[in-house]
């Protein structure tokens, strides 16, 4: 008897201030799709079409908003347990009036159910030796965990009180595809909640006990009220789900209802990562379906998830290390993924593939220049990376390559032999996560690229199907190695008690190990999503526990990861030359592919269609209008604004990089070609202060604001 999954495994919804939308890429950012022209994947799709690719005029609507980017799931049969991966099934996609096995498919009903638990969480900063530190999953060891956000409303999370006033949960919507084919279905608080059960759409309302911020507090909406995280959708003339998050808002607590003094009475928004009293709507939660046939019968489908995140401001410009490449890592070296690759150690007989774990390295050092100020020296260089190919000898084309490339390492192995973690000059030039100073590929990258190097390795990758192949792209779009905490998941991608780990079978791997929900059960005056997911214990996953780890808000940390001094903070030799050494206050990047820190924008860029040769300017990608304080002399400070409230009011303004492929001259219709990646839709006008080419130096007497919020007096 078949079987059926849903696919993406994962999928990213982003959000923006439009009600109008796109469609999450389905391909591969860094990897070149069509070669007669040289487009790079990783572009988001037209509404309406099944690949098409946006172009400059696509990221924002008729009024200037930002369009949220889309999620959208399929449904695929497979006919044989999977017993490896790639699957030994490559399976297909189903449809209305599709024949399996003997029975027509009548029906499909889907189910999402979002929330944002991001306050009542634990805390992303710890406090470590007398010191702020983001000490990722180490936190969570020994049974231990971060103090909790929101310590006013108590210290469990368990508590009534904290589970409904701290959690965003609009309960769960279900549509089906034949009878809802032209049905919106809102997240929000008014439409009435509903779910699948035994081959059905039922109805919880009015038993399911919905939460909204304005609920139960009086809120400062700079932006607009939270009262939606997104909506839910059937793709004209197809059986896909599209899901769509939230607007990019975030809110603040005024204070309690029964003594609530509104003057002047504002939470702090002064923190990166970790700011109480604070909301956005951001969110996550499973994606399920049912397959209804023609004589009454019905299968469920295995299990997707939605995540809802930042906007991709460089949709193009793959990580160096995605968050599929911390994926498969995890599971490649616990979950048994591939034994042919990894067996209780490493296989040296392995082939790597140059098209599927060498240049997809490659392309992601080469792109990052396009979001970077670096010196023509840094440029040539990552150009070399690009023009390697599976035909060139490795070893001629990169004399050494182990002095090149950063050797990977545990968090806190430092004084271990031959860690290379607080080596400053090595590749990836970008600073790590968990403890560790610098980036560095996974063991998994580290050991394909070194096969590729001893000449171990096919030009090409091994065939995926379909399902699998969305499995892998989406993850491949995203950001991985610095998770601090991140920007589309973070650190909890590396915990095996994530995922359902018998994946063998009708399962499949990448799979969240999503908590069972019974709905019948919900009652009006008892919240109904539980704590959830804790890593590296046996919780199951419930809607808002992939986000919760996320920053809150989400436009603190986006503004904040710039450039940053290494830390720890490796030492380097006195400039003296005598003396002792001293601490590196060089400026490395956070997430460069993520978060553009300079771009070069399209009003700024001369190109000549004849020769194919541009020239343009270099500015930051966030540079405030006058008034709105990014200006400083700090070079630690630049391409960020000084106040972090700042930013939420004005972070729909920062522009998009993409290729010269999909950006035409005005005046010529011509477009840009392909070896250009320019900054497009920007809204800011000011040029903001001037760019220096790397290496950068942070500068001492710096001291930020007590306080970045506004207050309602002078509002």
């Amino acid at each position: 008897m078949s079987y059926f999954r849903v696919h993406p495994s994962i999928n990213f919804a982003r959000v923006g201030n439009s009600e109008e939308y796109y469609i999450a890429p389905e391909t591969a950012a860094g990897t070149i799709v069509d070669k007669r022209t040289g487009l790079f994947g990783g572009l988001p799709i037209k509404p309406g079409t099944n690949n098409t690719p946006i172009d400059e005029h696509d990221f924002r609507d008729s009024h200037g908003n930002v369009k949220r980017q889309a999620a959208r799931f399929r449904i695929f049969a497979y006919d044989d347990e999977q017993t490896t991966y790639p699957s030994n099934d490559a399976g297909r996609e189903i449809n209305i009036g599709d024949n399996i096995g003997g029975k027509v498919i009548k029906d499909i009903i889907w189910q999402v159910h979002t929330a944002n638990k991001k306050n009542n969480n634990f805390t992303i900063t710890s406090i470590v030796d007398g010191k702020p530190q983001e000490e990722g999953i180490i936190a969570y060891q020994n049974e231990n965990t971060p103090p909790v956000r929101n310590p006013k409303f108590g210290d469990d999370l368990n508590t009534a009180v904290r589970r409904q006033q701290l959690v965003v949960d609009p309960g769960p919507r279900a549509l089906s595809v034949t009878s809802d084919s032209n049905t919106c279905l809102n997240f929000d608080k008014k439409t009435p909640d509903s779910f699948i059960k035994e081959g059905k759409i039922a109805t919880a309302a009015p038993c399911y006990p919905k939460s909204f911020p304005d609920d139960f507090f009086y809120m400062f909406n700079p932006l607009g009220e939270i009262s939606s995280l997104g909506e839910m959708r059937i793709e004209e003339n197809t059986a896909r789900l599209i899901v769509t998050g939230g607007f990019g808002k975030a809110s603040g607590i005024l204070g309690n209802k029964s003594d609530i003094d509104k003057k002047c009475c504002i939470p702090k928004l002064n923190g990166a990562i970790d700011n109480d009293d604070w909301f956005d709507d951001t969110s996550d939660g499973p994606v399920t379906a049912t397959i209804v046939f023609d004589d009454g019968s019905f299968e469920e489908a295995v299990h997707g998830w939605f995540v809802c995140t930042d906007p991709s401001y460089a949709p193009q410009t793959r990580n160096v290390v995605s968050t599929w490449d911390d994926v498969y890592d995890t599971w490649i070296q616990h979950l048994a993924l591939a034994p042919n690759i990894f067996d209780n150690g490493f296989n040296h007989d392995h082939l790597a593939s140059f098209d599927g774990d060498v240049q997809p390295v490659f392309h992601g050092a080469f792109l990052q220049q396009w979001n970077t100020a670096l010196p023509e020296k840094g440029i040539q260089g990552h150009k070399r990376m690009k023009e390697i190919k599976p035909s060139d000898t490795p070893s001629e084309k990169i004399p050494s390559f182990t002095s090149l490339l950063r050797k990977p390492s545990a968090p806190g192995t430092k004084d271990e032999p031959n860690n290379e973690d607080g080596t400053r000059k090595k590749m990836p030039l970008a600073l790590g996560d968990a403890m560790k100073s610098f980036l560095s590929v996974t063991e998994t990258q580290y050991f394909l690229l070194m096969q590729w190097y001893n000449n171990k390795f096919n030009a090409t990758a091994p065939s995926l199907g379909e399902g699998e192949q969305l499995d892998k792209v989406v993850l491949e779009n995203c950001l991985g190695g610095r998770y601090s905490p991140g920007i589309d998941l973070t650190f909890i991608v590396r915990d095996t008690h994530l995922y359902k780990t018998d994946w063998h079978g009708k399962t499949g791997p990448f799979r969240i190990n999503m908590a069972t929900l019974d709905y019948s059960k919900a009652t009006q005056n008892e919240p109904f999503l539980q704590v959830g997911y804790i890593p590296l214990r046996d919780s199951k996953v419930e809607p808002g526990d992939l986000s919760k780890f996320m920053s809150q808000p989400w436009h603190t940390d986006y503004n904040s990861c710039a450039t940053h001094t290494p830390d720890p903070n490796p030492t380097m030799p006195n400039p003296n030359g005598k003396g002792e050494a001293i601490a590196d206050n060089t400026l490395y990047w956070s997430w460069p592919a993520q978060r553009p820190v300079t771009v070069y924008p399209k009003f700024l860029f001369k190109y000549d269609a004849n020769t194919g040769q541009g020239k343009g300017v270099s500015l930051y990608s966030v540079r405030g209008d006058e008034g709105h304080g990014t200006k400083t002399f700090y070079p630690q400070q630049q391409g960020r604004f000084q106040c972090y409230f700042d930013f939420v009011e004005n972070w729909h303004k920062v522009g998009f990089v993409i290729q010269g492929l999909q950006i035409n001259d005005d005046s010529t219709k011509q477009n840009y070609g392909p070896d250009y990646f320019l900054e497009v839709a920007s809204q800011f006008e000011n040029k903001g202060d001037g760019v220096e080419v790397w290496p950068q130096a942070s500068e001492p007497g710096y001291k930020a604001p007590d306080s970045c919020g506004p207050t309602q007096c002078d509002k």
